[in-house]
């Protein structure tokens, strides 16, 4: 089986769940995650170790790299205010809390330094997207409309307007997360003959509104959406 999953933002109870109580994945399936792992929810750590351990055991886990990823890494990168500000601005706080660092009250972008060296290498080591025979996963899109698309690694974590060129994706399916979204309107795309982008970050973090506070996963041979509530908060 091939899966492809919703951003996660710390949900670790939630994602643990959806794998291995919904989905039952075993060590032969493909599960593909679409970025923005840590921040906003309140387990970003026990989600990345969740994540490096099933790799390390041999489960076929491939992920990219989302916005807050991309966020983290330029703050630890630079260690100047601005990067910084900006991920704190956009979650950080509880991802630094999960590693137990409160530092980051008093001390700015020196609490970094507390972040473990293996999971910033892990966080550095995500591509921006994954091209499959039939598929391409990515965080937020790919800029068909650049010069030179699969360059523009901006684009493929930042945008919210992108669209699937057909011609230029190789007929291929867009799966991204990055922006939440009802699960009716993710079954709605789902419905289309050959949609060529879907989005499934079902918004877990966001269970204040309505049809969201979910974590979904796409069966990318079949195109079922599987689901489980945010247990985390």
């Amino acid at each position: 089986m091939r899966y492809a999953v919703g951003d996660i933002h710390g949900c670790y109870k939630t994602l643990v769940r959806l794998v291995e109580e919904n989905l039952k994945v075993q060590k032969e399936d493909e599960i593909y995650f679409v970025g923005d792992y840590i921040d906003r929810g309140p387990r970003s750590r026990q989600v990345v170790d969740y994540l490096m351990e099933r790799k390390e055991q041999g489960y076929r886990f491939h992920l990219v790299r989302g916005n807050h990823e991309e966020m983290l890494i330029d703050a630890w990168v630079h260690q100047t205010p601005d990067p910084f500000m900006l991920w704190m601005l956009n979650g950080a706080e509880e991802t630094l809390l999960s590693y137990g660092i409160e530092s980051q009250r008093y001390m700015d972008e020196a609490c970094l330094n507390e972040l473990p060296e293996e999971h910033v290498d892990f966080f550095r080591s995500l591509p921006y997207y994954i091209e499959l025979e039939d598929y391409i996963i990515v965080h937020a899109g790919i800029n068909f409309k650049a010069g030179e698309p699969f360059k523009d690694t901006r684009s493929m974590v930042w945008c919210r307007n992108c669209r699937n060129d057909l011609k230029q994706s190789g007929n291929r399916m867009v799966v991204s997360g990055h922006t939440p979204t009802p699960l009716e309107k993710i079954r709605k795309r789902l419905r289309k003959n050959h949609p060529r982008l879907v989005n499934v970050d079902a918004g877990c973090v966001y269970n204040v509104y309505p049809e969201m506070g979910n974590l979904a996963a796409l069966d990318l041979d079949n195109h079922v959406l599987y689901w489980e509530e945010n247990i985390d908060f």
